[in-house]
């Protein structure tokens, strides 16, 4: 976006020159590397290195202390090692209480979920390095790249280095980034990365490049085809690259169609995608739900945009960038398809500004704020160019006003402040956020960095005990820590099938909604008769199926136990039944 000078001419010609100017996104102007570019370069690769060290660290430590999941770590690292085994992306995991993706105790393809071709070349990296922390320091050093195309696309936009440093900073302290790149690890939040790129390739008309960083985003996950067709719509509209525009709309809906209408219902056991049945109220299927949209519109505003749960998304969503994105509609029209995906699902995970589900809604706020400040930029200094004009017609300008108007116009310094102002405002706002939200840096609320205590440390003399064979029903977030293993299970699932069951009373009980009903679980797999006691400490409980059981349990759960602690709550049901192996052996 060029700045626009010009003087008082008729309303049709000015529409004119808008459109030519405005809305036109011609091929850039190079600007010189100077002393300052390599300056600002060095601060964002010193930015990207310090991202990528602390949340290493952070993650790395994350899964020490047995603060990771089941879903989705425990899934992801079991289907990449099940590659390397031969097992093409076999899993497992699921959630047998609320998830829809259990397909029985033989396990089921990733590919009936989700369609991640880029998890192939992944599972090389298990051949030299097999452990889930692999695939969190692959996580973030991909996301920590994602500063690079940040600052190259809002330097060129903004012909302002300290300006592209700040959006660089930004974007990795974007809250809704942090989120998708600390739970866990989903093939998607590449995508916070892979996307800036492609746009990046896509303005800058490096076509090749273009079309690989669009192939390694929609490898990410089936739904990116959408945002990269968006990607073409927009080159059609705004840059008129006919041939790439249309070549990118082509392949990304025909990349959705077949993983969505061949791919997933292939290997699905029920002939369709697993996680359709969280859009069954607006149909079967994209088509139906368009339909649906398009006959009531009025109801889909009321249930799906305007409630209280979704306006509150959006609100965390924009928050961050102090809502800057809105003032460029023609970049966030980008993520519309993510949105709508989020905001229809009947699983308030996806709009809870939580998880992974956003990764892909990152780069194009991004994106979208360097735009807006594009137009503030160019909205000051068309200001400051017309107002002797202004003045003129409504005598309210001084002419020494005027004059200062275009000092400033013409100063560079004060050009840097009209942008980073604002930035500096969205940073603030941004690690505020993070600070007031689910923070994960060392200033934000209640932040503690994740310790192994000594009953962590107890959690691997119980692993040990498990052979590297046998199935496994176990806790969430002790199933990260056994998951190389064809068979292993998110306790209570498949209680009846595993050889093992490794249990913390102490430790998250999900999928259970609630303590009680998780003790009540316990107690009902104790009660069967199929699986004994082998080793018990401090809250942990390991079972074998066949082994002697003791005398059958029969002390209730008493009301009065919720308030204590839980290790106590397990040391009185064993009481019962296991006195003879209460200790790890």
């Amino acid at each position: 976006m060029k700045v626009l000078s010009i003087s008082y001419v008729p309303l049709r010609k000015r529409l004119s020159i808008l459109w030519k100017r405005l809305y036109f996104y011609s091929a850039p102007e190079p600007l010189v590397r100077t002393r300052l570019f390599w300056f600002a370069f060095g601060l964002v690769t010193l930015l990207s290195v310090l991202f990528c060290s602390y949340f290493i660290c952070y993650l790395v430590k994350l899964q020490a202390a047995y603060a990771t999941n089941a879903e989705d770590l425990g899934i992801m690292d079991q289907a990449i090692w099940n590659t390397v085994h031969g097992q093409i992306l076999h899993q497992t995991i699921c959630n047998p209480i609320s998830d829809t993706n259990c397909a029985g105790p033989e396990g089921i393809t990733r590919l009936a979920i989700h369609v991640e071709p880029i998890l192939f070349p992944i599972s090389l990296l298990y051949l030299f390095w097999p452990d889930p922390r692999t695939l969190l320091v692959l996580q973030t050093i991909v996301v920590a790249v994602g500063a690079y195309p940040a600052f190259w696309l809002a330097r060129l936009r903004l012909r302002n280095e300290l300006a592209a440093v700040a959006v660089a900073l930004l974007y990795l302290f974007y809250p809704a980034q942090q989120q998708a790149m600390t739970y866990d690890f989903h093939a998607v939040t590449f995508t916070a990365s892979l996307l800036l790129f492609t746009f990046y390739f896509l303005y800058t008309r490096q076509t090749v490049w273009l079309f690989v960083f669009a192939f390694l985003s929609m490898a990410c996950k089936e739904e990116i085809p959408l945002v990269v067709t968006m990607f073409g719509l927009w080159s059609l509209v705004f840059q008129r690259r006919w041939y790439v525009g249309l070549a990118l709309v082509l392949l990304g809906l025909l990349w959705f169609w077949l993983a969505f209408d061949v791919i997933m219902p292939h290997f699905s056991p029920t002939g369709q995608p697993l996680l359709l049945s969280r859009y069954s109220d607006l149909g079967q299927g994209p088509v139906q739900a368009m339909l649906t949209i398009f006959h009531n519109p009025r109801t889909f505003l009321e249930q799906y945009i305007l409630d209280k749960d979704h306006l509150a998304y959006l609100r965390i969503i924009f928050f961050p960038a102090i809502f800057l994105p809105l003032l460029a509609p023609w970049m966030l029209i980008l993520a519309v398809p993510s949105l709508l995906i989020n905001m229809t699902s009947s699983s308030t995970q996806m709009y809870s500004g939580l998880f992974q589900y956003n990764a892909e809604i990152v780069p194009i706020l991004v994106i979208a704020t360097i735009e807006a400040l594009v137009l503030l930029l160019w909205l000051t200094h068309l200001i400051g160019t017309n107002w002797k004009v202004i003045g003129e017609k409504t005598r309210l300008v001084t002419k020494g006003f005027h004059q200062c108007l275009l000092i400033w116009q013409r100063n560079q310094f004060m050009n840097s402040c009209i942008l980073l102002v604002p930035l500096g405002l969205a940073l603030f706002s941004s690690i505020r956020y993070d600070d007031l939200y689910h923070g994960h840096l060392p200033f934000s609320r209640d932040f503690r960095w994740p310790t192994p205590s000594a009953h962590m440390v107890l959690a691997q003399q119980f692993i040990d005990k498990i052979p590297p064979d046998t199935s496994v029903s176990a806790q969430s977030q002790l199933v990260p820590h056994l998951s190389h293993r064809s068979d292993i299970y998110l306790f209570p699932y498949a209680v009846n099938q595993a050889e093992y069951i490794f249990l913390d009373v102490t430790s998250d009980v999900y999928p259970y909604y609630g303590f009680n009903d998780y003790l009540q679980g316990v107690k009902d797999t104790l009660t069967s008769s199929q699986y004994g006691i082998i080793a018990a400490q401090d809250g942990y409980l390991l079972l074998r199926r066949g082994s002697p059981l003791a005398d059958a349990m029969s002390c209730p759960i008493e009301e009065q136990d919720q308030a204590n602690d839980p290790g106590l709550i397990l040391s009185r049901l064993l009481e019962k039944i296991c006195s003879q192996s209460s200790s790890v052996t």
